[in-house]
């Protein structure tokens, strides 16, 4: 079996060499691996596909968590531990409802808190830092599709699911077996619920309530 490599995407040198003295402990023959950019990072994950990355995601050059999670839908065979401070409300109530597989671990953690994180995720399993835990459950981040997807009727949820696979209008109208005006009429009705004016916007909403998975969005 091919040994995990661990990717450090981390620019805060002490962290950085934290880490890796953690991991030489808890995986005496770890190899570790490091980037520093987005770029550098997709070529660890060509060269080294079945790797667990660790990365600060607030300091990365990711430009938001949708650039994050569709490059962890690309390689699908590694596994992910976000080790980041401040995190904010949006960012992980995105990643709570669309991913997981991405682990999330806050800096200020326990160094057994760590070794479980990493634990859990070289088994494929998600860890959650514990602070985090109650906060995700009181705001209710882990129901999140639920409530987002009752904004939209079913019939709505369907169209624009096909409308964020680029359907046309045309060809929805015709799979659905409905007139033309009907299907733009359940545009306008999606756009104006979602309070959005476009539809790179309308599909980020479809992504976030489970109306869209990553996967076929990514296809």
């Amino acid at each position: 079996m091919e040994q995990t490599t661990f990717i450090l995407f981390d620019n805060q040198e002490i962290t950085h060499l934290g880490m890796e003295c953690l991991l030489h402990q808890f995986v005496n023959t770890a190899k570790i691996d490091s980037a520093f950019t987005k770029k550098e990072l997709r070529t660890l994950l060509h060269r080294y596909p079945n790797s667990l990355v660790i990365l600060d995601y607030t300091l990365s050059d990711f430009n938001d968590v949708w650039e994050l999670l569709n490059t962890a839908q690309r390689y699908q065979t590694t596994k992910w531990i976000v080790f980041s401070d401040e995190l904010n409300e949006t960012f992980l109530s995105q990643i709570d409802a669309t991913s997981q597989t991405i682990s999330i671990l806050l800096k200020d953690a326990t160094v057994e808190e760590c070794k479980l994180a990493i634990e859990l995720s070289l088994r494929g399993e998600r860890y959650i830092n514990e602070k985090l835990i109650q906060p995700l459950s009181e705001k209710g981040m882990g129901t999140q599709k639920h409530v987002e997807k009752q904004l939209l009727s079913e019939t709505e949820q369907t169209i624009l699911r096909l409308m964020s696979l680029g359907k046309t209008t045309k060809e929805i109208a015709s799979e659905r077996n409905l007139s033309f005006h009907t299907i733009n009429t359940h545009r306008k009705n999606i756009f104006h619920k979602l309070e959005v004016n476009n539809l790179h916007e309308a599909t980020k909403y479809a992504l976030r309530a489970g109306i869209l998975s990553v996967a076929e969005y990514m296809i």
